[in-house]
């Protein structure tokens, strides 16, 4: 029986130094869930033929892997003269513009709707906050802005506007070109920057169905103060949710990051939807075989938020030690889910299959029945999503037909999805069907399980039941 060897799950993100059939072998036997592709780098041509190569090393191994398309969005990033840094010092002025033909010294380029949008005494921040400016000065074509700090300014890096919404489309043409790509392949989410409110989530389902893409689901990015203000119709209207820090923690203020991370997972997990932190969070790893004591107690912090899953970005895309990256989360991911308590005390819905999960916790949490692993049949992975919110403590095996809700799942904490065919119809008898799954090896004699299913296999909505069965 496949056995889990940590709850929370791990995203590592593709790119140089783990593109090969041998590295990402590596990054899943370390404990890669899912493959991140980021679309800000990279052809659309690249990216499928890395998804490929996931897909075909996944399948080989016998085991799930999603691949998550992460979309650019409207970002806003710089350009400099000749694409030539300069050095600035503390209250030196700059400009911003979008005139290309000024002859200012230090000139910053970007879009004319930012210059409209942007008034005095407002704050500009570049290079996730390594360079700060205050706007002092508004003209027609131009704003002029006092550094606040020595620092170096450096060409296409992002350019952030605390509390300040600039109108920009929530997907730009590469966003569309990317979907384009998608199509022959498949990737089973997709990752939408700079979220501002449920319309745009439509946005983006309208674009996945033109393309045949409509089962992909949406992970909704929070990364800014539209995100936050709009946070519960979002994660309605979203199948997953990441709490992206790094544009977060320059859009508010970086005190209240914590906060917020611990709001947004909680909220997340009433409503029944997978949550992902991400960013820095193993930074250090880029460069050293070891984390820094304070990206330790980060990746932990995130599992006693109880998190469903953390990411890893540079450290697997051009870090120097990828696959002891995964290793280090894997291992501080297993180590901290065995002292978490998670409560959760509230849900937002009243569905059968709410009620089923629900119920199927209480018998889970009362000793006498000891539970050793939960078997939940599912089509379209909404039972088990509305389970593992509950975070419990044993390993639920997921049984579907469908081979997309087999590769979602693996991003839902505790979960080992397997891909099963029984005869259609009623099930009458889970005890059978429970001896169906000792011959696989997901439950072995002498087991507990406790089974969630429906009356009719293959039938989304119908979760009803739940048996304890006692393997022979």
């Amino acid at each position: 029986m496949q056995k889990m060897l940590k709850r929370t799950k791990i995203v590592a993100t593709i790119g140089p130094a783990t593109e090969t059939e041998e590295v990402i072998g590596q990054l899943i036997d370390a404990g890669m869930n899912v493959a991140r592709f980021n679309t800000k780098h990279g052809t659309p041509e690249w990216h499928r033929e890395r998804v490929q190569r996931v897909r075909k090393v996944a399948a080989e191994k016998g085991l799930p892997v999603a691949v998550l398309l992460d979309l650019q969005g409207p970002e806003i990033r710089v350009d400099l003269r000749d694409g030539q840094a300069f050095s600035v010092r503390d209250g030196e002025e700059v400009f911003f513009t979008f005139n290309k033909q000024s002859t200012e010294e230090k000139v910053i380029f970007i879009p004319e709707n930012v210059v409209d949008t942007l008034q005095i005494g407002n704050f500009v921040l570049l290079d996730d906050g390594a360079c700060e400016f205050e706007i002092v000065k508004k003209e027609d074509d131009f704003l002029m802005a006092k550094a606040l700090g020595d620092f170096e300014v450096k060409t296409r890096k992002t350019m952030n506007t605390p509390g300040i919404v600039i109108d920009m489309p929530s997907l730009i043409d590469p966003d569309r070109v990317q979907l384009d790509g998608a199509v022959e392949t498949g990737v089973d989410f997709v990752g939408l920057s700079f979220v501002r409110d449920k319309e745009d989530i439509k946005i983006l389902r309208d674009e996945l169905d033109k393309r045949g893409l409509k089962d992909t689901s949406i992970v909704a990015k929070i990364e800014n103060q539209s995100a936050l203000d709009n946070l519960d119709e979002i994660i309605n209207a979203s199948d997953a949710v990441m709490v992206a820090r790094g544009d977060l923690a320059v859009e508010v203020p970086f005190e209240q990051l914590a906060f917020w991370q611990k709001l947004i997972i909680t909220k997340c997990r009433l409503a029944g939807k997978p949550v992902i932190t991400a960013t820095q969070m193993l930074k250090s790893m880029v460069e050293s075989p070891r984390p820094t004591r304070a990206e330790v107690s980060d990746v932990a912090n995130a599992v006693y938020d109880s998190t469903d899953a953390v990411m890893l970005s540079e450290e697997t895309t051009i870090g120097k030690f990828p696959v002891k990256a995964v290793e280090t989360q894997a291992k501080i991911a297993a180590f901290n889910e065995e002292y978490e308590t998670s409560y959760l005390d509230e849900w937002e819905d009243e569905t059968d299959p709410s009620l089923v999960a629900h119920a199927a916790v209480y018998l889970m949490q009362n000793e006498e029945n000891s539970i050793d692993s939960v078997v939940c049949l599912t089509e379209t992975g909404n039972t088990v999503n509305l389970l593992t919110r509950f975070r419990p403590k044993v390993d639920v095996h997921a049984l579907t037909s469908n081979e997309l809700t087999y590769r979602k799942l693996a991003l839902n904490y505790g979960v080992i999805p397997h891909i099963v065919e029984f005869a259609g119809g009623k099930i009458e008898e889970p005890n059978a069907m429970v001896e169906i799954l000792k011959e696989k090896g997901i439950v072995k004699s002498g087991e507990t399980v406790l089974v969630i299913y429906g009356t009719i296999w293959k039938t989304p909505g119908l979760t009803n039941s739940l048996s304890i069965v006692h393997v022979k």
